[in-house]
């Protein structure tokens, strides 16, 4: 006869950011599997979603832009949000943006949300009062020493600096390389003040997109999507003597023919014995008439951790059965991974055929080893939006 505790279901709340829609789903974590419930609609294109972390609030990013597209509208929104049941409620406020925001988080002190924009580079710090509604921007006096690309804004554990995470561009068009680095910025309630850069051969083959902290506080580790690897450093020490210890590839093959690789999301296991990466293959060459995507990388790359040197070593990469898997997020309890491909996409499969793959959520268990084991494939086969964000909160 099966345990009463382990045989009772255990759920979780998780969200799909389908275009304008911000749908909600019970997570069942024991059985790794998805029941959809009510989705509600924001009007713009949702592009992150942070939640508070005493406040039953959620804080949302939202534009009419998208990827290569600036867009005209931009919006900072605080939505209630249902602890027992997992609806979303009611808007608290809004706020214009002044760009289209790629990132938001919550500062360690949970006084301000901190916003990141890629076109231009630029961050914002916005003031939360006792209730969590948003209250006016913070006027900043700093100079982003020519960062491009900002593409994520985290404060560091002890709360005393921000970090921005600043992606670059390959070379496009005849034009040169536009170098990466991480910005770090002494922060002090709600007042960014610039310390330094992080730039590896000034920038150069250094495409830094995402970073997770690990849970000793001394860790950082960061995908850098233009390469296709996962950095290494530590944060303990003087800031201007950081170094990047170890850089290893999130790919299990060589790049094939036509396919342009890009890693994207980081997440660090609850139990801080695994990191992992999401990997996403694109079209090469996007004038192609038949707009087929080789046979590339759309995976979750999983890695070990030293815990007595902080290093990694890939142990596994499993498929997402999609296309660009942008984003994906673990539960709380360890157990349960979902990946969320993004576009829609015609690919070749590991046989040759070519295959229709629709935005979809996959899930995964996760094992003691840190492996993974899917369970189901949500698919949205008719519908065209972005899936752009996902995750537990």
């Amino acid at each position: 006869m099966p345990n009463a505790q382990n045989s009772a279901a255990h759920t979780s709340n998780f969200y799909a950011a389908l275009g304008d829609q911000l749908i909600h789903f019970d997570a069942n974590i024991n059985t790794a599997k998805l029941k959809r419930n009510a989705s509600v609609t924001f009007g713009l294109d949702i592009q992150y979603v942070w939640r508070h972390p005493d406040l039953s609030i959620i804080y949302l990013a939202l534009s009419d832009g998208g990827p290569g597209d600036k867009g005209t509208k931009h919006q900072l929104c605080a939505c209630n949000l249902n602890t027992k049941d997992g609806s979303v409620g009611d808007i608290i406020n809004s706020v214009t943006l002044p760009y289209r925001p790629l990132h938001l988080s919550i500062d360690r002190q949970k006084k301000h949300v901190l916003v990141a924009y890629n076109n231009p580079c630029f961050v914002s710090v916005h003031r939360l009062d006792q209730g969590g509604s948003i209250g006016p921007v913070i006027k900043q006096d700093i100079n982003l020493d020519e960062g491009i690309f900002g593409h994520q804004i985290m404060a560091t554990p002890d709360g005393k600096e921000v970090i921005l995470v600043c992606r670059g561009f390959d070379p496009l068009k005849g034009q040169i390389e536009q170098p990466g680095a991480l910005k770090f910025f002494d922060y002090e309630d709600g007042k960014l003040s610039f310390k330094n850069s992080i730039a590896p051969d000034h920038g150069i083959g250094f495409g830094a997109r995402h970073l997770d902290f690990h849970q000793n506080g001394n860790w950082i580790y960061l995908a850098v999507e233009r390469q296709s690897e996962i950095h290494f450093l530590r944060i303990n020490e003087d800031t201007n003597n950081k170094i990047i210890e170890r850089k290893v590839s999130t790919l299990s093959q060589n790049v094939c023919p036509g396919v342009r690789q890009a890693a994207s999301a980081i997440h660090i296991h609850p139990n801080g014995n695994f990191v992992y990466v999401s990997n996403r293959a694109y079209l090469a060459d996007k004038r192609s008439p038949e707009q087929i995507i080789p046979n590339g990388e759309d995976n979750i790359a999983i890695f070990k951790i030293n815990k007595e040197t902080g290093t990694v070593n890939l142990i596994d990469t499993v498929d997402t059965n999609g296309s660009l898997p942008r984003t994906f997020s673990i539960d709380p309890s360890g157990r349960l991974l979902i990946a969320a491909n993004s576009e829609p996409a015609r690919k070749k499969n590991e046989l040759g055929q070519i295959v229709d793959l629709p935005v979809s959520l996959n899930l995964f268990k996760i094992h003691g080893g840190g492996k993974l084991e899917q369970s189901e494939n949500l698919a949205f086969p008719n519908d065209d939006q972005l899936l752009f964000w996902a995750g537990f909160l």
